[in-house]
């Protein structure tokens, strides 16, 4: 009767170098030699025979087969087998089935996902799909044109240096320079409570302020005015 190979048996297994030459450590080559090529016989048809063992340790003398043959167990069906082996293929078809398992699953889960009927009529495909209805755009903000406006520059503190050449060049009086940057400066360069603009200008209407208020010297009334004329600047 033909022997027939295992079906869907793999067509290697997982050789662990140190385990086996631990496990042969005390044989000849030549009995190593029989020992592996019974191993992979047996991976492949499933088991050996008597006669197998035999054939391949020819010539062999007789203790050397018998080494050979006392690394495999007979089975009940009279067939020869290496249990380590045997444990290899099991743990390798283990993994081939999981392996095949999470395939099918992942499968499914994507069939499931897809239409399970597809009509043949394109119209009555068409007119079983919903119609989706899509929020029409919304335009587009329209940009408001404003006039361009010359960047506004930024009040820069004048320096004492700065107050008194101004002051020369307008005949302020120096020691007015001090009074007008101390009471500014104070005050946080404000003009009332608006910040102030121009430090310049600012210095004529001191000098302005200051010739007007020596005018009224000498007046009926200037005594009683209590407003402080640079607050108005």
């Amino acid at each position: 009767m033909k022997e027939t190979q295992p079906k869907g048996r793999a067509p290697a297994f997982q050789f662990y170098a140190d385990d086996f030459l631990a496990g042969t450590m005390t044989m000849t080559n030549e009995e190593r030699g029989a020992y592996i090529s019974l191993l992979c016989l047996q991976w492949s048809k499933g088991f050996v025979t008597e006669l197998d063992i035999q054939r391949i340790c020819l010539g062999m003398p007789t203790h050397c087969q018998g080494i050979c043959q006392s690394k495999f167990e007979v089975g009940e069906d009279g067939h020869y087998r290496n249990r380590r082996l045997e444990k290899e293929r099991t743990k390798q078809k283990e993994r081939s089935e999981k392996q095949r398992d999470i395939a099918n699953l992942r499968w499914n889960k994507d069939a499931n996902a897809m239409p399970t009927h597809m009509p043949d009529d394109a119209k009555a495909y068409a007119e079983s799909v919903p119609e989706v209805c899509f929020p029409s755009p919304s335009p587009f903000p329209k940009e408001k044109k404003t006039a361009d406006k010359p960047p506004t520059a930024r009040f820069q503190k004048p320096t004492l240096e700065q107050l008194n050449t101004e002051a020369a060049l307008i005949g302020l009086p120096i020691t007015e320079v001090d009074k007008f940057h101390n009471y500014y400066e104070s005050n946080g360069w404000k003009v009332g409570k608006n910040p102030m603009k121009s430090w310049p200008a600012a210095l004529r209407n001191w000098l302005s302020r200051l010739g007007d208020a020596s005018g009224l010297v000498g007046c009926k009334g200037a005594a009683k005015k209590e407003v402080d004329w640079r607050d108005s600047i």
